[in-house]
């Protein structure tokens, strides 16, 4: 097993790869108006589906859910033919800054703690033309809810080679991608610890047993440790923030 396959082993088994919760979910949706019955939706980055899933049941729409990973979009066909509703959802393996899909094919892109892959303004930027006009974007992404962290968080960042911006910088960079802002919203705590941070320690405490001395693989699970660690010290400081977005 590769670093890579074993850092796709610990989060696999997760119910959500990133922070989030149902109740995030639905309090965001709430702000999107006129959304069409039959909306198409687009969930970019959706890991194995946890917000897809709340999707499906907020919207009588079609979901087309893109990553990356396969084994994550198998575990979408899995739960939704379970559920009934293989015919709602359309699962693709794609890269978030090439995506297979036509001008103007959606009324709502989703997008949970995914679009720092690429970078938010650059997600904007490729992302806005797969929106109908009138049609809406969803994303949450890592933003400083101070604009004067602490050292030790910002090394800690730094070093994960991801630095945050401020909401309001972010705000000015959906302005500058054309896009009017409808709402922010910040997920709660609840998204961090009780639906992310505790099942993934419980998940990293379990695998230790077997890789924990693993030169490679401990280091993984203690960088994962180490993640959970700042965000308790510090979630002050920062947190995912959602952007509603229309294209107009």
């Amino acid at each position: 097993m590769t670093p890579e396959e074993f850092f796709y082993h610990v989060f696999e088994f997760l119910p959500r790869q990133g922070p989030g919760c149902t109740g995030a979910t639905k309090k965001v949706y709430s702000y999107l108006p006129d959304l069409p019955g039959d909306a198409k939706i687009l969930d970019v980055g959706c890991g194995n589906g946890a917000q897809t899933r709340d999707l499906t049941r907020l919207s009588a729409g079609t979901l087309t859910a893109v990553d990356n990973h396969q084994p994550f979009l198998d575990s979408i066909v899995s739960w939704a033919g379970k559920d009934g509703i293989s015919g709602r959802i359309k699962t693709v393996c794609a890269s978030m800054d090439a995506l297979p899909f036509e001008k103007g094919q959606f009324d709502l892109i989703w997008s949970e703690g995914a679009i720092f892959i690429i970078g938010f303004e650059q997600g904007l930027k490729v992302w806005k033309p797969l929106v109908k006009k009138g049609g809406y974007l969803v994303v949450s992404d890592a933003a400083w809810f101070d604009p004067n962290p602490p050292q030790e968080l910002m090394q800690w960042w730094e070093k994960e080679g991801y630095i945050p911006k401020t909401e309001d910088q972010l705000k000015e960079q959906v302005m500058n991608a054309g896009l009017r802002l409808l709402a922010t919203y910040r997920l709660p705590e609840a998204g961090w610890w009780e639906h992310y941070y505790v099942p993934m320690l419980d998940r990293i405490n379990d695998l230790k047993k077997t890789y924990g001395t693993h030169p490679e693989f401990g280091q993984i699970l203690a960088s994962c440790e180490h993640e959970a660690e700042m965000y308790r010290k510090y979630k002050q400081y920062y947190g995912y923030t959602f952007f509603v977005l229309q294209n107009v």
